[in-house]
């Protein structure tokens, strides 16, 4: 758990910890009367209601409430529906229904039957969520008029006019079942819905929001179509709309599409059940094949509209943060667990905060839970100091800017508070969270932290009995009155995401100690500049001998000759920067992100974490316990014994044995090198390679003047001129003959295929743009591929497939793979369905349409990928590897949308072939 390392986003802080609290009600049960269907009236316009932090809110007569955040620097647009209904007003045998129903309602209407299809068509990016308090509905695309219409007409029609159809639950219940049993296999998402269950007694935050099998599987079409019309209509919604769009024409549009909905006299049923006070420790125990031990303790807390939640969320990073918070200090730090942390809060109504230890497998259980719950209930934990507090003041604020800057993540964040009452709660929260003392947070410990409230794993009886009156949010205008509204950030321009205009900003130079420079201004929202350094080296047998390559990176943020651990996140959080260290064996790749004003001082900081670092005996020990706990728990885990099945066929025929780089390792290999590593490994691979002999820096935002010249100083001495130079390994092609492998995964629910076949292939053939069409069309498209489209779709018997093209530049070791989830009874079906479509594609072919819907998706992904500042940055590493400008990007581009139906069928019938796959499965097979 590593969210708060060095960068941070505003929605950790409302989800630090583990667990964020589900809360649910039990529903009112509908009324014999009948709900009206929403009908038809004139359209009107909506009228503005307030502004604040640059969004805009609306309303129009009917109830639906609109929010605008509009920025014309933009390229994309993101159109989001919010509605009041989740779990929480889910009856007994109706439970997973909300979820289940947001399913439906891609789906189609009565005027729109192919929903999924017609997002392809306009390389709609798009999904739906389902909490206990809300579902939501979002599309993102690259900023275009038409589209936009479309979608308001779209979400306008599926408000009322859904089909919710007997046939398509039947399928899509399937669908939904094995998303269920993938979530049964996952042990915290388990232990958490346990422990939950434990919690309340009454109050359905105990019933997870996916719903049990038995109702996912009978819940009656009536019931579905009921729930539907009783809660999706536009006095229970909110439509939010952020990015780059014409505001006058989008509220035009909403008025025309949504104001005729009219909304039912009867009011929206509301839920009324109230979880009584906790009167003692309750107790729960899970006992699953793999993973490894777990404490999840959770306590009763306020609803999020309460005043204490800041100082909730505020005690939650204080006893989390790394390497400051006593949690990380006295469980982590001297390595009796592998993670701890403290977080969560309510929702609509109380709900939980958690907190939470992940154990290594030789663990003693019963120590560390004494020590968790101590420190948590404050019995064993030291006082805060003030500079703690600062610490997380500061952290809350330049997480608050860091959403501010992207206004469609902050209407995704927003979107989780509408159901709790009002869109302003988020900036309320932000405005609360840095005025939180250090008295608030002891009081709300005492308060809400105590063995009466708790919920851990075992029943002990108490001395007296004891309640914890969780008192009532106050009414939320006054909780609101004194709202003073956030300060915007510094807005971006506007720039074409495509190749020629981003050519024109580029600047690439060589410094004086030799380092490459490539840059790429852009005025970007908040003053953004994302830097990437890539430092290369060595020959890969060497590099591949050396143990501890890796590692090297992990122990870059542990202090260094400057700075403590403490003191470097410290910096970096004062100046609102973050980076990140990958380190491999032939070397290495950071980002630092931060903004103009800060990036040449964050550049100082992290070139003392790379040049000195401290690589600390005790970080290291820590390190390796846990990937060894990691590899151990990982073996009754089915994609890894897929792996342990199959590994041995790969290595026969690369003809490589345990040393050689391209061995596939097993799990006892890999623990065995982890072992075997040693910090005088890690430190001595550091001082023989590690330098900016061959290094390549790329700049993409609002670039700072002098940054050329702060990097050769800080960087342009690092020199190792004995360090052996970098030599590129250029994979081959090696053919890996057809073979079938089936491995037993125990007490799993969910089980897995793989269907994989090497090529002789790399990105620059004439026929790869071809393959890559004709694999998106076939599995690499989402929802709306060859494969999805039957295996999902029609058959129902999987809640995910798809295929995958690998190639490289260098090379020809290129790949094909299709990869499925499924009930383990389905297995045979499963296969024999993936290979009939593979057939199918060999014999029929692709269509235009499919063709030119592939080449639109592909392209519009390139397009928006080339709007990120980070996706850009490494857009200009790899450009400059290869010794291109943006017009080679162009020209694959052109080559893409050149492709013909038949260059496409040919592609595949050449590349792909059944006769070949090397097939894998791993589940609970009851007759292997």
């Amino acid at each position: 758990m590593k969210c708060l390392r060095l960068g941070l986003a505003l929605a950790c802080i409302l989800t630090t910890g583990v667990v964020q609290a589900q809360t649910t009600q039990v529903a009112v049960r509908p009324v014999a009367a009948k709900v009206a269907k929403p009908s038809v009236a004139a359209p009107v316009q909506p009228v503005a209601v307030r502004e604040l932090g640059g969004i805009e809110e609306y309303r129009l007569p009917n109830g639906l409430q609109i929010l605008l955040f509009p920025d014309a620097t933009q390229t994309t647009t993101t159109v989001n529906i919010t509605y009041r209904v989740g779990s929480r007003h889910e009856s007994p045998g109706e439970y997973g229904m909300a979820h289940l129903l947001e399913h439906m309602l891609f789906l189609g209407t009565p005027r729109q039957r192919n929903i999924k299809e017609a997002m392809a068509q306009r390389a709609v990016r798009y999904n739906g969520t389902t909490t206990a308090d809300r579902t939501n509905f979002f599309a993102s695309f690259n900023a275009n008029a038409d589209t936009l219409a479309f979608l308001l007409d779209l979400e306008a029609d599926r408000m009322v006019n859904s089909l919710v159809a007997k046939a398509d639950l039947d399928k899509e219940m399937t669908v939904v079942r094995n998303e269920f049993e993938r979530g049964e296999d996952q042990p915290f998402s388990v232990l958490n819905q346990r422990v939950n269950a434990a919690a309340f007694a009454w109050h359905p935050y105990g019933h997870a929001t996916i719903g049990p099998k038995s109702d996912i599987e009978n819940v009656p079409i009536e019931k579905l179509q009921g729930f539907y019309r009783r809660y999706y209509r536009p006095d229970n919604a909110t439509l939010l709309i952020a990015g780059q769009f014409d505001k006058a024409a989008t509220l035009a549009l909403i008025g025309k599409h949504f104001g005729p909905l009219v909304k039912p006299a009867a009011p929206v049923p509301q839920p009324y059940t109230v979880e009584p006070a906790q009167d003692g420790e309750r107790t729960v125990v899970v006992r699953r094949v793999g993973g490894q031990p777990i404490l999840l303790a959770s306590y009763h807390v306020p609803a999020i509209t309460h005043p204490d939640t800041p100082a909730l969320i505020v005690y939650g990073l204080l006893m989390s943060l790394q390497p400051s918070g006593q949690l990380y200090k006295q469980l982590v730090e001297p390595k009796l667990t592998l993670a701890a942390g403290i977080g969560g809060a309510g929702g609509v109504d109380p709900g939980t905060a958690s907190a939470y230890a992940v154990l290594p497998p030789d663990a003693d259980v019963g120590k560390i839970e004494t020590l968790l719950l101590d420190l948590a209930e404050g019995r064993s934990a030291k006082p805060f100091d003030e500079s703690e507090l600062v610490r997380v003041r500061d952290i809350a604020v330049n997480s608050y800017r860091q959403q501010m800057k992207n206004p469609e993540a902050l209407i995704q964040q927003i979107s989780g508070l509408i159901a709790a009452g009002d869109w302003r709660l988020l900036f309320q929260l932000m405005e609360d969270i840095p005025k939180v003392t250090l008295a608030d947070v002891e009081r709300v410990r005492a308060a809400y932290f105590r063995p009466a409230n708790r919920t851990l794993g075992r029943y002990l009886p108490a001395a007296a009995v004891e309640r914890v009156e969780i008192p009532a949010a106050p009414p939320l205008d006054q909780r609101l009155a004194s709202l003073q509204g956030p300060p915007k950030v510094e807005a971006g321009e506007q720039l074409e995401p495509v190749p020629a205009v981003l050519e024109s900003r580029m600047s690439r130079t060589t410094l004086p100690s030799g380092i490459a420079l490539h840059t790429l201004r852009k005025q970007t929202r908040g003053n953004t500049v994302v830097l990437q350094v890539q430092l290369r080296w060595g020959e890969r047998d060497a590099t591949y001998a050396r143990n501890g390559t890796g590692v090297v990176g992990q122990l870059m943020d542990e202090g260094s000759a400057g700075y403590t651990k403490q003191q470097l996140q410290d910096a970096l959080i004062k100046l609102r920067a973050s980076f990140s260290v990958s380190s491999y064996d032939q070397g290495a790749t950071i980002f630092v992100s931060a903004e103009r004003d800060t990036l040449l001082p964050a550049l100082r900081v992290v070139a003392d974490a790379l040049r000195h670092p401290n690589f600390p005996q005790d970080a290291f020990d820590r390190d390796m316990k846990a990937g060894i706990a990691s590899l151990e728990s990982s073996r009754q885990e089915p994609g890894v014994l897929r792996q342990e099945a199959t590994r041995g066929h790969y290595n026969a025929a690369r003809g490589v044995t345990l040393g050689h780089p391209d061995y596939v390792m097993g799990v006892d290999e890999r623990i065995a090198n982890l072992k075997a590593t040693t910090l005088d490994d890690v430190k001595r691979f550091y001082a023989d390679y590690w330098s900016f002999n061959d290094a390549q820096v790329s700049a993409v935002g609002a670039l700072p003047d002098g940054l050329g010249a702060e990097i050769d100083q800080l960087f342009g001495d690092w020199k190792k001129p004995a360090a052996p130079k970098f030599v590129r390994h250029v994979a081959q092609h090696v053919t890996v003959p057809p073979a079938r492998f089936d491995a037993i995964a125990r007490d799993k629910t969910n089980a897995i295929v793989r269907l994989h076949q090497t090529l002789p292939l790399n990105t620059e053939d004439a026929d790869y743009a071809a393959l890559e069409l004709a694999v998106h069309i076939f599995g690499g498209g989402g929802l709306e591929s060859r494969l999805s489209e039957r295996v999902r779709q029609k058959e129902g018997l999987t809640y995910g497939i798809g295929a995958s093209l690998g190639a490289s530049y260098w090379g020809n070791a290129g790949s094909f793979a299709i990869q499925a989830s499924y009930q383990p009874s389905n297995r045979d079906r499963v296969i024999a369905v993936v290979q009939e479509e593979v057939a199918r594609m060999a014999r029929d072919g692709v269509t235009a349409a499919e063709l030119a819907r592939a080449k639109k998706d592909i392209l519009e992904g390139r397009r928006q990928g080339r709007a990120d500042p980070g996706a850009l940055a490494s857009g200009l590493t790899s450009l400059a590897e290869r010794g291109e400008t943006w017009a080679a990007a162009q020209k694959r581009d052109d080559a893409l949308a050149a492709v013909t139906v038949e260059q496409a069928n040919a592609a595949w019938r050449k590349h792909i072939d059944a006769k070949n796959f090397i097939i894998s499965t791993a589940g609970d097979f009851k007759n292997p």
